[in-house]
């Protein structure tokens, strides 16, 4: 994933790293001379967008847990099968091969559609169809049922005027991590919040933050090699490495051109030191660690699950550092004993309410939001209503599903396309708040909504767009950028997709529905009426991949299908065909019935304008919906400017419009 989470390293060498007021004179060696930025004129692209949520989720005929079995007897009373035909509108790749995992998955040697990945596509748009809840964690999905209520990470060292967005954020990041304090001049002046200890792990896997005994040491990485007798390694990387009872911390990348001593450094104007690179490192010692238990601060579980979860960190991972000390080295350096450690690993630490609330490996880490992304859905959607989905999908421990996903196996031969490197997928997650946060397009970037914005929502369910054609192949410039790299670290994946026109069959069973669940299961293909509708399944939608079309056939279980076996030609077939139109009906008058039938409408439009696969043949379409990737210069990715603006994404209405 590219990173989002900017800071002023991302574009120091580009904007310039002073605040400076847009087009105000910027003060250089010759003179005076205007920066000028242009912001992008063009909007934000992506192969995806966001249909809205409901206010509020459509109810099921199932009023409680108790109620199911009565609603079975009562209302459940309808069984059958729908046949799917499917054609592959684009390359199709469904998973991997454990022996192969560029290649589809076929677990007999034939390729076919998982009936798992076929249940996952049409539950979330059933849920879509029915007005669901949005549901983070419960006591079957433990990684978030419909999104991962995490805290998102981000950093935001020092404000650049010429990108707006980053006043409030820098505004909102020293507001946790500097406060004033009276200096020995009798002044207030800043100070950083983020103080140095030790992060240990005990033999329980407890983890602990052990405070320092002496404050942090900054110092010129000549100064340390001086006064330690030792050579710091210097290397564009972040890094913990050990000296004995020392450690230095370097944050970042390190000037490999010119290290200046103590003397000659100081001499330097501020504009040389910022040339100059960074000059300094923080170094602690063993000796430091305050062993008293009791000043010891235990790290909860939700802030240690939180840091793992940070998806965009670039720097040290303070659980898999290679400046972490296992307990027999802690023993070793200071000749005592600790059965109860299980290692230590220096760090710096935001505690905020006599809790530990973040940590990292520098001074200037990288911290979450203090809202997590379920403070940015609607709570009415995270209750204990039961939804159509929850009724006919299964429902925790209390029921199980009532339809079965089969394998779609293939129809005739399946050609595959050539095996090749794919583009990296590099597409922005959720710490792209201007893209998955509703904004209001009439304001510029400086009042973009982000996390921690009050009343700020998530835009809704992610789906892909359609582009007709598939972008997929890796250029020379990417596939270079993974030259000498280990296969399981490249950019570039290899793989071989399913040729477009593949056909596959599958079926659906269901049981017990109502006539109002089968309406609400049928109108995933009916959608309201939709024309020209299309699919997304597998791997690789950002490129192109996994569009597919799929026709259904209804069947309904006679109700004598058990008592008469036989009939004149032998075994009796028990399904007749039936049209869904009735029990579509009966789901939409059920809609109007709760008064949800003007929110749903609305919703489907927004579904049906995505999905359409019609669209695909307009003029100009791929240049609405393909994603930033941004240019290689031969070593690095340069962001898109649209990303370094944080310009919002339009919505799927106005992206069709």
């Amino acid at each position: 994933m590219a990173r989002q989470t900017f800071s002023l390293n991302d574009y120091g060498k580009k904007f310039g790293s002073s605040p400076q007021k847009n087009n105000a004179p910027e003060k250089k060696s010759g003179g005076y001379r205007p920066q000028t930025v242009e912001v992008p004129k063009k909007n934000a692209t992506a192969p995806y967008n966001f249909v809205s949520l409901p206010d509020k989720p459509l109810p099921s005929e199932i009023g409680d847990v108790k109620s199911f079995s009565e609603h079975i007897q009562e209302r459940g009373n309808i069984s059958g099968e729908i046949l799917l035909d499917i054609e592959a509108l684009t390359p199709l790749f469904i998973g991997g091969n454990l022996a192969d995992i560029a290649k589809s998955f076929a677990p007999l040697g034939q390729p076919i559609i998982a009936g798992s990945s076929l249940r996952g596509m049409f539950k979330n748009i059933f849920k879509i169809v029915t007005c669901g809840n949005f549901r983070g964690k419960t006591d079957t999905q433990r990684k978030g049922e419909d999104f991962n209520d995490e805290h998102i990470y981000y950093r935001c060292i020092t404000k650049i005027n010429s990108l707006p967005w980053t006043r409030d954020l820098n505004a909102l990041y020293n507001g946790r991590m500097i406060s004033d304090a009276r200096g020995n001049d009798g002044k207030m002046h800043p100070v950083k919040n983020a103080r140095p200890g030790f992060l240990i792990c005990t033999t329980d896997n407890k983890f602990y933050i052990a405070p320092t005994t002496h404050s942090d040491n900054r110092i010129l990485i000549t100064e340390y090699e001086k006064t330690f007798n030792e050579r710091v390694e210097i290397r564009g990387d972040s890094h913990i490495a050990w000296h004995g009872k020392n450690a230095y911390i370097i944050t970042g990348s390190q000037p490999e051109y010119k290290l200046y001593d103590k003397k000659s450094y100081e001499k330097l104007t501020g504009e040389q030191k910022k040339k100059a690179g960074k000059q300094f490192i923080r170094f602690t010692s063993i000796d430091y660690v305050d062993w008293n238990r009791a000043n010891w601060l235990e790290i909860s579980d939700e802030v240690r699950e939180s840091y793992e979860h940070d998806r965009n960190r670039r720097g040290v991972n303070l659980f898999k550092a290679n400046g972490i000390l296992s307990r027999e080295e802690v023993e070793k350096l200071t000749g005592k004993t600790f059965p109860n450690i299980k290692t230590l690993v220096p760090c710096h630490y935001l505690e905020e309410g006599g809790a530990v609330t973040a940590f990292g490996h520098g001074q200037c880490f990288r911290i979450p939001y203090e809202k997590s992304i379920g403070d940015a859905v609607p709570k009415s959607l995270q209750g204990g209503t039961i939804d159509f989905t929850d009724a006919v999908f299964g429902y925790e421990k209390f029921w199980a599903s009532r339809v079965c996903f089969e394998d779609a196996v293939p129809i005739g031969e399946i050609r595959t396309l050539e095996k090749s490197a794919a583009h990296p997928l590099m597409q922005p997650n959720p710490t792209s708040y201007q893209l998955y946060l509703q904004q209001n397009l009439k304001t510029d970037t400086e009042h973009l909504n982000h996390w921690d914005k009050v009343n700020a929502q998530i835009r809704g369910y992610k789906m892909y767009w359609h582009c007709g054609v598939a972008d997929w192949k890796a250029t020379a410039a990417e596939i270079n950028l993974d030259k000498d790299k280990e296969s399981d670290k490249r950019m570039t994946k290899d793989l071989t997709p399913l040729a477009r026109g593949a056909k596959f069959k599958a079926k659906i069973r269901f049981k017990n529905l109502s006539v109002i669940e089968l309406g609400a299961l049928m109108m995933i293909f009916d959608l309201n009426g939709a024309q020209n509708a299309a699919y997304k399944i597998g791997q690789g939608k950002p490129l192109g991949f996994g569009s597919i079309k799929i026709t259904p056939q209804l069947f309904i279980e006679s109700e004598t299908a058990y008592t008469e076996l036989f009939d004149g030609d032998g075994w009796k077939n028990p399904y007749r065909a039936e049209q869904p139109d009735k029990y579509l009906t009966a789901f939409k008058k059920y809609l109007a019935d709760k008064n949800m039938l003007a929110t749903w409408e609305k919703i489907m439009q927004e579904l049906n304008a995505i999905l359409n696969w019609g669209q695909t043949e307009q003029e100009g379409w791929l240049d609405k919906v393909k994603p930033m990737r941004g240019k290689y210069n031969g070593k690095t990715l340069e962001l898109d400017e649209r990303f370094k603006f944080r310009k919002p994404l339009p919505s799927i209405l106005e992206i069709v419009k």
